[in-house]
Parts: C-alpha cells; sequence; structure tokens
C-alpha cells in the first residue's frame, strides 16, 4: 500500500493493534463465553471457538472489501510461471526474509507459550484460575497501547534498533520473573512488561515484511509478494507448533495431572519456567539473529524504494530482459 517507512510502521501498528485485540478479547471472554453455554466442556468449547470464528471471517472479509493496492506494480513481468523453481529463488535468495523467518520461530512461540500456559499458572501457580481472565485483560491492554508508540520509535531509531530495544526490556522482565519467588503482583507487573515489550517487535515485523518483498522484487527483478508472503506465515504457523509442543511437552515430563486441585512442585516450576526463562531464552535467540542477520537497514531499503518506484531492480530496468527476449 505504500513505500513509506514512516506509514509502513503505522499500518504495522494497526495490525498489531487488531492482533492484539483479537487476543485481548478471546483472554478475558472466552472462559465466561464457555460458562454461558454451561460451563468447561469440550463441546462448550466448540460453541464458544464456532462464536470466535464467525467474529473472524466477518472480519477479514471486511479488510479485504476495504483494501486497495496504491503502490504500482509490473505485473507483467514473471507472473507467467510459478513453479517450485521459482517458490526456492523468491525465497532462499532473500536473506532478509530467511533472517525473519528464523526470528518469527522464537518471537512467535514465546508469546504462544504465554498465552497458551497463563491457564495453568493462574490455575495451579496462583491458585485461582479466574484471575487468568484479569491477567490476560492487563498483559494484552497493557500492550495494545505500548504498541501506539511504534510510528514514533521507528522515526526517532529504525525499525531495527526499535526491535531490539524491546527484545531487550523482554528478556530483562522475563528473567526476573523466572527468578522472583511466585506473587501475583510481582508476577503481574513483569508479564505486563514483557508481553508489552515482545509486542513492540512482534509489530514491527509486519513492516520488515513488507520491506523483504520490496527486496526481493529489487534484487531479482521479479515481484513474488505471494511467496514471500506464504513463508513468513508458514514460519508463525511452525512457531505456533513450537509453543505447543514446548508447554504440552514440560506438562508431560513433569507430571501434570489433568483436572487434579493441585500439582507437584516439580510441575509449578515447569509451568513458572516455560512462562518465564524459556520466553527469556528464545527472545535472546532472536534478538541475535535480527541483529547480525538482518542486513537490510532503512537507509538501504530507502535507495531500494527509490529504484522500485522508477522501474529499477538491482541489475537494470524491471522487464527490460523479457522484452528483450519477446
Amino acid at each position: 500500500m505504500t513505500r513509506d517507512i514512516k506509514d509502513r510502521a503505522e499500518l504495522a501498528t494497526s495490525r498489531q493493534a487488531g492482533s492484539l485485540g483479537a487476543q485481548w478479547i478471546c483472554g478475558f471472554a472466552f472462559i465466561p463465553m464457555m460458562m454461558i453455554f454451561g460451563g468447561m466442556t469440550a463441546q462448550n468449547f466448540m460453541f464458544a471457538s464456532m462464536v470466535m470464528a464467525i467474529v473472524g471471517v466477518v472480519s477479514f472479509y471486511i479488510c479485504y472489501r476495504g483494501t486497495k493496492e496504491r503502490v504500482y506494480v509490473n505485473r507483467a513481468v514473471g507472473f507467467e510461471k510459478n513453479g517450485m523453481k521459482d517458490y526456492a529463488k523468491a525465497i532462499f535468495t532473500n536473506k532478509p526474509l530467511l533472517a525473519l523467518v528464523l526470528m518469527t520461530l522464537f518471537t512467535i512461540s514465546s508469546m504462544n507459550v504465554n498465552n497458551m500456559m497463563m491457564i495453568f499458572f493462574a490455575q495451579y501457580n496462583l491458585g485461582n484460575i479466574a484471575l487468568q481472565a484479569v491477567l490476560n485483560l492487563v498483559m494484552i491492554g497493557a500492550s495494545i497501547v505500548g504498541i501506539m508508540f511504534i510510528p514514533k520509535m521507528v522515526a526517532k531509531w529504525g525499525k531495527k534498533k526499535t526491535a531490539m530495544a524491546g527484545f531487550i526490556v523482554s528478556i530483562v522482565a522475563n528473567g526476573l520473573n523466572f527468578i522472583i519467588p511466585t506473587n501475583l503482583w510481582t508476577f503481574m507487573i513483569l508479564v505486563t512488561i514483557g508481553y508489552a515489550a515482545l509486542a513492540i517487535p512482534n509489530g514491527v515485523t509486519w513492516a520488515f515484511v513488507s520491506d523483504t518483498i520490496d527486496y526481493g522484487e529489487w534484487h531479482t527483478g521479479v515481484r513474488k509478494e505471494t511467496m514471500t508472503y506464504a513463508a513468513f506465515n508458514f514460519s508463525r504457523k511452525v512457531a505456533q507448533s513450537l509453543a505447543a509442543l514446548v508447554g504440552a511437552g514440560m506438562l508431560a515430563i513433569t507430571g501434570y495431572v489433568a483436572k487434579a486441585t493441585s500439582q507437584s512442585p516439580e510441575t509449578l516450576f515447569g509451568i513458572k519456567a516455560v512462562m518465564t526463562i524459556y520466553p527469556a531464552i528464545a527472545l535472546t535467540i532472536a534478538a541475535v539473529i535480527i541483529y547480525f542477520l538482518y542486513s537490510l537497514s532503512d537507509d538501504k531499503y530507502h535507495a531500494i524504494a527509490i529504484d522500485l518506484e522508477e522501474g529499477r531492480w538491482e541489475q537494470g530496468i524491471i522487464g527490460e530482459e523479457i522484452a528483450a527476449k519477446a
């Protein structure tokens, strides 16, 4: 929709606000909705999920109807073939995208582990399952407010430094939450800081993705945004699976007993460790990846954007070679 760095930061913020808003609603409304349907049963879980799914589908349709492409793209170039070779070229020659894919494995798994394990932590570590809704209300609500500062942070520091700042704060907050003995108030404060800080690089990521699409067009002479988005979103699904593996694996290893009124000290420690130390370690890895492997700076992207606006790619005029062959 735009190649302006500031505009992309604002669009990325809007997208992340919508994502967090949906998590916020689900976080404090899902269990009460199940209770309205009749209690904590598999059938009522399905009914509540169906309500959320219908709202999601309608929202996607409204988004689709209200979206218009405003940046000119030469659609006559490179769209006559889209085989596996083209897919591989679009993905594996785009080094910034590969760095983003690796980073996403750790950022999204960290966020999803937190969301997944919150109900266990509230029920067993804090002793009150009702606190899950309260914690999500505060944690995600604060994140929605926090990401509103992304455009100003990007304008001042650039996207990469903004993401790094979020990583550092989240790593420290999660690490402290692991070390400090479990207490409702300290846990709530630190998990809120950690989650809100993580929302910043997660928000900036969507501006990064748009940049990698333009980089791919500039580097190869062919625009393959669908393939780029597909690769990026696939990494998000893998990260979600990784989060489920980490969370469920921890419960199994530490002897979690389903439907028990209490859990062993080992299980309580495991629940806390997955919610705190795993994000701290995973986000440290993500920060290293984005710092050392993501080489597409804002200045470099600005130069690429100018080339694309003028119809140029890295080695010439876009479409020139095809026209010559014809």
